[in-house]
């Protein structure tokens, strides 16, 4: 069940990248018709990208940790055997 639920939040990690971006630039046109300062759309998509380093670059390490663990796993158990 981890392996699986590991492959899904690989695949879903670039997804969720691309909704976080797309969404801070969703929130930054609407601000934009909103207030009629065209500056909103890139405080929008500058907020989307950071989110989407924070977040999905996290996630990206966790997976990252999770494949070379799995590395030193075989290879101790090649030493054992």
């Amino acid at each position: 069940m981890n392996k699986i639920l590991a492959e899904i939040v690989g695949y879903l990690n670039g997804l969720l990248a691309f909704g976080l971006i797309a969404g801070g630039c969703i929130w930054g046109f609407q601000m934009r018709d909103m207030t009629y300062d065209d500056s909103y759309i890139i405080y929008g998509i500058v907020a989307g990208v950071v989110a989407a380093i924070g977040i999905c670059g996290i996630l990206a390490i966790f997976i990252s940790i999770r494949d070379e663990l799995k590395v030193i796993r075989t290879s101790l158990q090649n030493l054992q055997d």
